[in-house]
């Protein structure tokens, strides 16, 4: 790419910079200081913890061609080229530069609170059964080309997106799209085939002012879909509902999925090992790969995708068969006391009472519940999430998540707090995250089940008495301990 196109792009008259060398080449795009080499493009974007603006200079001396932002600095020895939303133009660039990969990709969006994790795995393995290579993007890493990509964030930045959707060979990517990725434009200049809706539940009210300000977030992947694209929506969740109507009042195809009759896709019966449903009048059935009623609503959405392009009934349930799980999505473990064990990335009210509810109907006896919340994060909905482990479980434990930037002790503090205004008799305190667990597990006996919540698959932020790095670690060495001591289970 020319500079004199960044011009064209950014709709900036070119004429007060002829000097510059319009056609000289662009050699690449970004939006970190750190990353600059000679001849690229540095985007000042200004972010919730820093300002790139406070690193143009420091662009300047790795050698960028030209600066790109919304406030101009004096004195700096590159042109500067001012935009109203830095963001955006970001997003416009890397869709250029990586000469718009979206559009010769079939590109498949999930989003929602709940569920996105799940349905992208399932799709993944879905239509890689039925032989589409397919690359995943999301929460549990990222997939690409067959092999492991490194990414930290649920939507990948926008340059990282267009460089990945350029390098990519698959057939069809599967891509979890976040309320934060889809503000902060990191999907500028991708268009979607298939874009589908789970639910919309209380979270990152830290982030968006309000409920209505996060639907609309959520709402903007439905207005990026190509020509003939389709959205797949469960319209039981009553912000599903809204945004089908008013999909369809713009004349975009959708299909609905729900209890009602007037859906496209009709629910007849759900349960933790299928779910039944109506689809042109016909009867039919998927079996549900993961426990919990809440996952045969994502098998269905997953199903649906994967038979727009083209997978066949037959093929689908021969593959949700042979699906080999999540990481850390109802992740279960049994113990050597008889107790079972079951890591969950559960972090709302809903998701907490679906999976307690779940473990529940799938064992006999009693269910401790481990869970915490993370600092600096919606603090509006820690007191149902307490009340909905309440409620669901026979005992619980307040215990550590992520700190961020919150002392041990104001955590500490906030948790006392909580449980004293909020929780019940059968609830405790530890606050180290590892003796929780192990308390929880040792004091399990044959059919009792311990549900742990809010990490899943990611590894701990600090340091513990116990040294382990995640749940699941820590789970896996007191099963390992109890094996060695069996005696005292027996």
């Amino acid at each position: 790419m020319k500079i004199n196109k960044v011009f064209e792009l950014l709709n900036i008259d070119p004429q007060p910079f002829t000097k510059l060398g319009l056609e000289k080449d662009i050699t690449g795009i970004t939006d970190d200081s750190r990353q600059v080499s000679p001849g690229q493009i540095f985007t000042a974007v200004e972010g919730h913890e820093a300002d790139g603006h406070d690193y143009i200079l420091e662009a300047c001396r790795n050698g960028a061609a030209l600066i790109v932002g919304s406030k101009k600095p004096e004195n700096i020895p590159v042109p500067f080229l001012y935009v109203e939303h830095p963001r955006r133009a970001l997003g416009i660039l890397a869709a250029a530069f990586y000469q718009y990969p979206a559009r010769d990709k079939r590109i498949i969006g999930v989003t929602g609170t709940n569920g996105k994790t799940t349905i992208t795995h399932l799709l993944h393995h879905l239509l890689e059964s039925s032989g589409f290579s397919c690359g995943r993007f999301g929460t549990v890493g990222n997939y690409m080309n067959g092999k492991s990509v490194e990414g930290f964030q649920t939507t990948p930045g926008v340059v990282d997106l267009h460089k990945w959707l350029y390098e990519s060979r698959d057939d069809v990517i599967v891509m979890e799209v976040s309320s934060h990725g889809l503000d902060q434009h990191r999907l500028e200049g991708v268009s979607f085939d298939i874009t589908i809706f789970t639910n919309l539940q209380q979270d990152h009210l830290d982030y968006h002012p309000s409920m209505e300000e996060y639907f609309k977030a959520k709402s903007k992947l439905f207005f990026m879909m190509k020509e003939r694209g389709q959205a797949i929506i469960h319209v039981d969740d009553p912000w599903g509902d809204r945004l089908s109507n008013l999909l369809r009042d713009e004349g975009l195809a959708v299909t609905s999925i729900g209890g009602n009759d007037a859906c496209d896709i009709k629910i007849d019966e759900v349960s933790d090992e299928g779910i039944r449903f109506l689809e042109g009048g016909k009867p039919s059935y998927y079996p549900t790969p993961i426990a919990g009623v809440y996952n045969s609503y994502n098998t269905l959405q997953a199903c649906t995708a994967a038979a727009y392009l083209g997978v066949s009934k037959g093929t689908m349930v021969d593959a949700l068969e042979s699906f080999p799980g999540i990481p850390g999505r109802f992740e279960q473990y049994s113990m050597p006391n008889g107790a079972h064990v079951i890591i969950d990335y559960a972090h709302t009210a809903d998701s907490i009472r679906h999976i307690l509810q779940t473990a529940a109907r799938q064992f006999d006896g009693n269910i401790t519940h481990v869970f915490g919340f993370r600092g600096n994060r919606d603090e509006s909905k820690r007191p149902s999430m307490l009340q909905a482990s309440a409620e669901w479980s026979d005992g619980y434990i307040l215990t550590l998540d992520d700190l961020n930037a919150v002392s041990h002790e104001d955590m500490t503090a906030a948790l006392s707090k909580l449980h004293e205004e909020e929780g019940r008799a059968h609830g405790r305190i530890i606050p180290d995250r590892t003796s929780a667990i192990k308390t929880a597990v040792e004091a399990g006996r044959e059919g009792d089940v311990i549900v742990i919540t809010g990490k899943g698959h990611e590894t701990y932020q600090q340091s513990y008495q116990r040294p382990f790095s995640s749940d699941r670690e820590t789970v896996v060495n007191l099963r390992n301990e109890m094996k060695t001591d069996v005696h005292q289970y027996q």
